[in-house]
């Protein structure tokens, strides 16, 4: 019994198209999306770019007070995760940026679409006894577990 190459011709047609659909499957599978909650790991570095140990900054000092908020869409509604006061600093010992201070926060269960990570920055500057209060807010980036913020004195 001899097939000929008629006979053989549709087979090899055939069994090429189930064979190349199945490779097809494997090609459209798109992976699963990110999970809507984490932990997030948090690093506040601390540090000034200018250096204040001249003898006219000895009698100026500076009070940081950082506070970390959660702003969700559900209740409750704000939380305050971290709330810390570095207390008067004299200007001539401020952490430089190569040797910051550094504090570390660990934030659980963050919800990517719910909550909104919120860090307000309080400097009181007190220069020859003259007071000057700075204050700003920063959101933290949702697609970084892993975030680094710099807090500049």
């Amino acid at each position: 019994m001899v097939l000929t190459l008629r006979t053989l011709a549709p087979l090899l047609a055939l069994l090429l198209l189930l064979t190349s659909g199945c490779d097809k499957e494997n090609e459209d599978v798109s992976p699963l999306p990110d999970p809507p909650i984490y932990n997030k790991q948090v690093a506040f570095r601390i540090f000034t770019e200018t250096d204040y140990s001249e003898a006219r900054w000895q009698d100026s000092k500076v009070n940081l007070h950082l506070k970390l908020r959660r702003i969700s869409t559900n209740l409750p509604k704000e939380l305050i995760v971290m709330d810390t006061t570095f207390g008067w600093m004299p200007f001539q010992e401020l952490p430089l940026k190569g040797a910051p201070m550094q504090l570390n926060k660990q934030l659980k269960e963050v919800h990517k679409e719910q909550d909104r990570l919120v860090l307000d920055v309080t400097k009181t500057v007190s220069i020859n006894g003259y007071e000057t209060v700075f204050r700003y807010e920063q959101t933290l980036d949702h697609s970084k577990q892993q975030e680094t913020v710099e807090v500049k004195l």
